[in-house]
């Protein structure tokens, strides 16, 4: 009996050494798998892995999104807010994920204020969620279907600055980042591409209600672009109003978007922080 399980024993062991032969170490099994296909989006929330064909847009974000919701651009007020009557946007998923977790906004002058401890963050948002400034205040992550060799910019302003009923500031930029590898999405940071406008998160001012924020994805029809100085933004609140996406658009060749998201939000009390960082008066 006993000679029969050190047997079965050093079975399972030859077995388990064979299998450990053909897969080497540290390796994902869907790595093993290649594909022609155009579409291959990264798998990061945590470290990159080469991605197998056919996974679904959404496993970007390391799981299932949360259902999908479609809203046009006429219906979101895209156009004709930014682009005019008679464009044509694409209609690409873009998927958005905000942090969980975010630092709670500072009481400005008070010394004995609670700011930077956790606070619930947005997490994923569908087309038209309404958000708070504290839960906007980092970059989110981005997912669409991109095509392995392409490049891609990502630009989200907001206009309806100062407010919806006097969008005397239409567009306020809030992030341009460009020259994003359609085969190494998300746009996490860590895509290979190039802020632009480095972000700045949504500031609406004191009682001057929701606005609308709004994400556009535009594929670079000639590759990858070398973008001008005078384009280029640090984390300051110069030359952000009066932006002109269309116009943006039209100098760098990157046609209408082929995808969008957008969220609301209105005044919270990360605002007054969010002006005094970007005035440079309080910093990290």
């Amino acid at each position: 009996m006993m000679l029969r399980r050190v047997a079965l024993f050093l079975a399972t062991c030859a077995v388990a050494s064979a299998f450990s032969a053909t897969v080497p170490a540290g390796t994902h099994a869907l790595a093993k798998h290649s594909s022609s296909c155009s579409v291959s989006p990264s798998s990061r929330m945590g470290l990159r892995r080469p991605r197998a064909a056919g996974v679904g847009l959404s496993m970007q974000f390391g799981g299932l999104f949360g259902g999908k919701k479609t809203v046009s651009a006429e219906e979101a007020g895209l156009i004709p807010a930014i682009f005019p009557e008679g464009t044509e946007v694409g209609t690409s998923e873009v998927l958005c994920k905000y942090p969980v977790w975010v630092k709670s906004a500072m009481a400005m002058g008070d010394i004995f204020s609670f700011g930077d401890t956790p606070t619930k963050g947005a997490g994923e948002i569908k087309p038209g969620d309404t958000i708070t400034p504290v839960q906007a205040q980092s970059k989110p992550t981005l997912g669409w279907s991109g095509d392995s060799g392409a490049y891609y910019t990502v630009v989200m302003t907001n206009p309806d600055a100062p407010s919806a009923k006097d969008p005397s500031q239409r567009e306020w930029v809030h992030w341009v980042r460009g020259n994003i590898p359609g085969d190494n999405l998300p746009c996490d940071g860590e895509d290979g591409g190039d802020d632009i406008k480095d972000y700045v998160g949504a500031g609406p001012l004191d009682g001057m209600g929701l606005q609308r924020y709004f994400i556009m994805i535009f594929k670079q029809k000639a590759g990858k672009i070398d973008f001008e100085g005078k384009d280029r933004a640090p984390f300051t609140d110069s030359e952000r109003p009066g932006f002109k996406t269309a116009e943006f658009a039209e100098k760098y060749e990157l046609g209408t978007p082929i995808g969008f998201t957008y969220f609301k939000a209105e005044y919270d009390n990360y605002v007054p922080e969010l002006y005094a960082r970007l005035k440079g008066e309080l910093k990290d």
